[in-house]
């Protein structure tokens, strides 16, 4: 039964546009037809890691601690389950981790490996695994995701405790096409990480911790500001932004596997403030997540509450925020060519993704206002998953932590 979704509002002519650019004047309309998951249902029971619509028009659907691969029609009816518990070949390690389709062959990542499943979904055609160290990063590298040319993506480890903290003159991380032995092919592009961690002190050295308004994706490639498109063809980023600039502007890059710039535009943004009030609402809520305050306590040892409140004054000790909001929070690559930004986050916490075509002119701008992602309170409100002009598929948890999937239709009226 369709569900009309009050959840979801459009509104038009957002800050940050390219100059000249006008969104469609007449709201497109977004409304939930499907939704998956339950108290009582057993076939989502966990958080969603990853999906992917494959060729036979079913959704595959990773799950964290679930070592298989759901898969779902376009009803929400289980179809099957791929995998089950186990190192050997056709099993997985705790969990299924990353799932996707690169043209007949379905792909499965879990651990340290992939696995590729052409002809028969119990008994893989290939299996991938590698590790590789990188020094200079603090970080080793596995098979991470599958790209168009049947090379992969590195899934970054961190070995030092400082991967995530890049610094320095020219701050950032490669993101690297590897081969299926795990060799170094090259470097598809640099990814800017400058002040991406709130660092503690642990163990005589430093622990970084994720900043909430530079934090990672929920779901995708889990690499800052950089999405993969499903196709596996190209990445879509944020370069630089150029906050100095007049007027300022942030980078929207689009970067073929080989490292050919596909598209770039210099987006127009007005510098938003991180208030005083917001400033005091994340480091409360930083300083609560560190102390376990949202985790629950059958996932870890139960602490008294004086060591949670030692933790919450260490955090807050450390904790800062930039002068200005980063313009960009995430990055979703479409399924059709359309690039979905989620902007800076709002004193009222409503998430505004702006929706741009694959010439990076902005079409429209998508508003979510209530819903949450995943357990740290500063995540999106929806975890986009999937995103095109004619639907969007996403995950989130009810206020008792159970997780669901939806899929919403896109009504768009002046939109070709």
């Amino acid at each position: 039964m369709r569900i009309l979704t009050s959840l979801f509002v459009l509104f038009l002519c957002a800050p940050g546009a390219l100059r000249g650019q006008t969104a469609c004047p007449t709201p497109w309309q977004l409304e939930e037809v499907l939704r998956i998951g339950s108290l009582e249902s057993t076939d989502l029971v966990s958080s969603v890691m990853d999906l992917a619509i494959g060729p036979d028009s079913a959704l595959y659907v990773a799950q964290a601690m679930v070592p298989a691969v759901t898969v779902f029609s376009l009803d929400g009816r289980v179809l099957r389950r791929i995998g089950r518990a186990g190192s050997g070949p056709g099993d997985f390690e705790l969990l299924a981790r990353s799932v996707g389709w690169i043209g007949d062959t379905l792909w499965v990542a879990d651990l340290d490996r992939i696995q590729l499943f052409t002809t028969d979904e119990r008994v893989p055609d290939q299996v991938i695994q590698f590790s590789l160290g990188v020094p200079e990063e603090g970080s080793r590298l596995g098979p991470g995701r599958m790209l168009a040319d049947g090379t992969l993506i590195g899934r970054r480890r961190t070995t030092n405790g400082r991967a995530w903290s890049s610094r320095g003159a020219t701050p950032g991380l490669a993101l690297r096409r590897l081969s299926r032995s795990g060799e170094v092919l090259d470097t598809i592009a640099m990814i800017e990480w400058p002040g991406n961690a709130v660092e503690h002190e642990r163990d005589g050295g430093l622990s970084p911790g994720q900043h909430p308004l530079r934090d990672l994706p929920p779901i995708g490639l889990r690499e800052y500001l950089t999405a993969l498109k499903p196709d596996g063809s190209a990445v879509v980023r944020i370069g630089q932004v150029h906050e100095d600039a007049t007027p300022p502007t942030f980078d929207l890059l689009v970067i073929s596997i080989r490292g050919d710039t596909l598209l770039h535009r210099s987006v127009e943004y007005e510098p938003r403030e991180v208030t005083r009030v917001m400033e005091r609402r994340l480091a409360d809520e930083y300083a609560g997540w560190r102390a376990g305050d949202y985790s629950p306590s059958s996932r870890g040892r139960e602490l008294t509450e004086t060591t949670r409140e030692r933790r919450r004054r260490a955090a807050r000790r450390v904790f800062w925020v930039p002068e200005y909001h980063p313009p960009v929070r995430q990055v979703v690559a479409g399924t059709d060519g359309t690039i979905w930004l989620l902007r800076e986050m709002r004193e009222d916490r409503v998430d505004v993704w702006e929706v741009y075509d694959s010439n990076g002119t902005l079409a429209g701008t998508v508003e979510i206002g209530h819903g949450r992602s995943s357990l740290v309170p500063w995540d999106p409100r929806l975890a986009v998953a999937l995103a095109s002009r004619d639907e969007v598929w996403g995950a989130t948890y009810d206020d008792l932590g159970v997780p669901y999937i939806h899929r919403h239709l896109v009504h768009r009226t002046c939109a070709p």
